[in-house]
């Protein structure tokens, strides 16, 4: 099952215990996924779904609202790509006209009158979704009439695939009615797409929904999410430093070597350049002041230390911050050595 799926199993569990939050739900439902037929001269309506649950859900909220009978039938599923696939079908909520279809279209705001006369209405209700629990309901039928979720351990997105542009407009206008919560909206074939791609924004949607199960759902994989990342960026940090660190040490190494090969007249064989001990560093480094040398010979002794670690060493201990400025005067007399040289040249 997917995510989507089990949101929408979750909101059609719900139960509105207000009769205006019944009404609510039952207009966002009808909003996108109602039909309207003439039978007899009179309108019928039909709603369908791709979930059994969310038709059982929607039959009770209705002939729990308006006392009367729904009828439920079951069809092979309308989407391009699905008919006659196992497990695939659609399922119609078909309300007659002496079910009180009329009425029911004229109290969820799908007709209206102008001028004496009847009109369809292509968008949202205002005097439906006044107060802010009616709000909640009206998504929830949204979102089980049009709705769908990714799964949030691929990505963040949720929208609301609508048929009408003012229906579209109308519902971001809804969702920015609610704190610190915004949608966009973009076309797509014919449709109108309101969608929200922030992971914040969609946890909240799901809060408002009535979804709270698949909103903890979400907000753990968040957080997951979040740890793999700070961990992530950890590992790349440090190997980051370690880097840095491994690339100064050679050159500090080259500085050193530059002051014993000035003293001795020589470069290191290949066998001193990894022997600390060597008599190239004991005489190529026996006139550096006495701090230059311990930290020269811990360069050579340590050559994946790092500036910190070679102050921990020292005999007493001191800051990485004097242990740079000791290799900045090996630095300066390497430097020094190196243009006496070339001036002898």
């Amino acid at each position: 099952m997917s995510f989507s799926s089990e949101v929408k199993g979750e909101l059609a569990r719900i139960e509105p215990a207000r009769k205006c939050c019944m009404l609510a739900e039952i207009a966002g439902f009808l909003r996108v996924s109602g039909s309207v037929r003439i039978t007899g001269g009179s309108f019928a309506i039909v709603a369908s779904t791709e979930s059994a649950a969310t038709a059982r859900h929607l039959k009770v909220l209705i002939e729990t609202y308006f006392k009367n009978r729904v009828e439920l039938g079951i069809g092979a599923s309308q989407r391009p790509g699905f008919q006659g696939k196992k497990g695939r079908n659609t399922y119609y909520i078909n309300i007659s006209p002496d079910e009180k279809s009329m009425h029911i279209l004229r109290e969820t705001g799908l007709i209206l009158i102008r001028e004496g006369d009847d009109y369809f209405s292509d968008g949202i209700y205002q005097p439906i979704v006044n107060s802010k629990h009616c709000k909640k309901a009206f998504l929830r039928g949204m979102f089980l009439s049009c709705g769908t979720m990714s799964d949030p351990r691929k990505s963040y997105h949720l929208e609301f695939v609508l048929d009408k542009e003012q229906s579209a407009l109308d519902l971001k206008k809804l969702i920015g009615s609610f704190v610190d919560l915004s949608a966009n909206i973009s076309k797509r074939g014919d449709d109108y797409v309101v969608y929200m791609k922030k992971a914040a924004y969609i946890s909240d949607m799901l809060g408002i929904m009535g979804a709270d199960n698949a909103m903890l759902e979400l907000e753990s994989i968040r957080i997951n999410k979040g740890m793999h990342g700070d961990i992530m960026r950890m590992i790349n940090c440090d190997n980051a430093n370690v880097d840095r660190t491994l690339s100064a040490a050679e050159e500090q190494k080259e500085w050193i070597a530059a002051i014993a090969a000035a003293e001795t007249g020589r470069k290191p064989l290949p066998e001193e350049l990894s022997d600390p001990s060597a008599q190239f560093w004991t005489d190529g480094l026996r006139r550096l002041p006495g701090s230059l040398q311990e930290v020269a010979f811990l360069r050579l002794y340590k050559p994946e230390a790092s500036l910190t670690e070679i102050g921990e060493s020292l005999t007493p201990q001191v800051g990485k911050a004097a242990v740079s400025k000791r290799f900045s005067k090996i630095k300066a007399i390497a430097q020094e050595t190196l243009i006496d040289n070339k001036a002898l040249k």
